[in-house]
C-alpha cells in the first residue's frame, strides 16, 4: 500500500498549536509516510512560517501536501462561499497542495449555483477540490452528497470526495451503504474508527488486524491516498501504523 498521509489531527492538538505544524514535517517523513495533511485551523502564525516556506519544507522531505480548510462550500443561504473558497484555494496553491478539502455546508439542489462553483474550481486546476462527509446532518448525509456529486458531474465541475470512514456514526448512517453509492466519486480516504463511550462518540485508532475497514480498501484503487485520522499516542507509534498500511495489500483485504 502506498500514498499514506499523516493527518496533523493525529497528534495532540495542544502540541501542534504550540510547536507549529512545521515541527512535525520531518518526523512524518521519517515515519515512512508519503504525505501530510495540513490543517488550516491548527496553523500557528507565530511558529509556522508562511505557507510558501512551509511548502519548501514539505518538498524537501518529498511529501505530498493536502490542505484541509474547515469552511463550508455553501453558506446558510445556499449561496457559494466564493470569496472564502478562493482564499483557501490560494492558500493551497502557496502550499503546492495536491488536494484542498472542505465541507459541503448548506447545499440545496434547486438553489446552489454550480456554474459559479465551476468558475472558481476551474481557475485553480490542478489543485483537486475535495468534499468530505462531515459530522453534520446538513453536510454529511449520504442523500445530499449523492445529489451534490450527481449535479456537479452534470455541470462538469471537477470535484471529488474525501470519504471519512468514521463520520457516518455522527449522521446515524451505515458507512458501507454510503460507500456503495459514493465510491465512484472518492479520491481520498480518511481512515479512522469511531466508538460510543458512555453515550459519547469518540475517535479511536484503527485495529492493526484491519478487518473493520478492509471492505472499503479492497474496492478502491491501490494508489488512492489514505489519511490516518485517529489519535496516535505516543506519536512514535506513527511508524507502526504507516508500516502496517504499506504492508497491506488487496489480496489480504479480499480475505477479510
Amino acid at each position: 500500500m502506498s500514498n499514506i498521509i499523516v493527518h496533523l489531527n493525529a497528534f495532540e492538538q495542544s502540541d501542534v498549536q504550540k510547536l507549529g505544524q512545521q515541527a512535525f514535517i520531518e518526523f512524518i517523513a521519517d515515519s515512512g509516510a508519503d504525505g501530510v495533511e495540513i490543517r488550516r485551523e491548527l496553523l500557528n502564525f507565530e511558529k509556522d512560517p508562511p505557507l510558501k516556506k512551509l511548502q519548501q519544507e514539505i518538498k524537501k522531505r518529498k511529501l505530498i501536501a493536502v490542505y484541509s480548510a474547515p469552511i463550508y462550500l455553501w453558506n446558510e443561504d445556499q449561496v457559494l462561499n466564493k470569496e472564502l473558497l478562493t482564499q483557501v484555494f490560494n492558500e493551497a496553491a502557496d502550499l503546492n497542495a495536491k488536494f484542498l478539502k472542505v465541507s459541503l455546508g448548506r447545499f440545496k439542489p434547486s438553489k446552489s449555483d454550480f456554474q459559479k462553483l465551476n468558475e472558481v474550481v476551474s481557475k485553480h486546476i490542478p489543485i483537486q477540490l475535495l468534499i468530505e462527509n462531515d459530522q453534520t446532518l446538513y453536510g454529511g448525509r449520504k442523500d445530499l452528497l449523492v445529489r451534490f456529486f450527481e449535479s456537479a458531474y452534470q455541470y462538469d465541475v471537477p470535484v471529488r470526495m474525501t470519504f471519512d470512514t468514521g463520520n457516518w456514526h455522527y449522521t446515524g448512517e451505515d458507512a458501507e451503504a454510503a460507500f456503495i453509492e459514493l465510491a465512484p466519486y472518492v479520491s481520498y480516504l480518511h481512515l479512522k474508527s469511531v466508538a460510543e463511550r458512555n453515550g459519547v462518540l469518540i475517535t479511536e485508532p484503527i485495529s492493526l488486524e484491519g478487518k473493520d475497514y478492509w471492505n472499503f480498501l479492497r474496492q478502491l484503487p491501490s494508489d488512492i491516498p489514505i489519511a490516518l485520522e485517529f489519535p496516535i499516542k505516543p506519536k512514535e507509534r506513527t511508524k507502526v501504523y504507516v508500516d502496517f498500511m504499506k504492508k497491506s495489500n488487496k489480496e489480504s483485504w479480499s480475505l477479510a
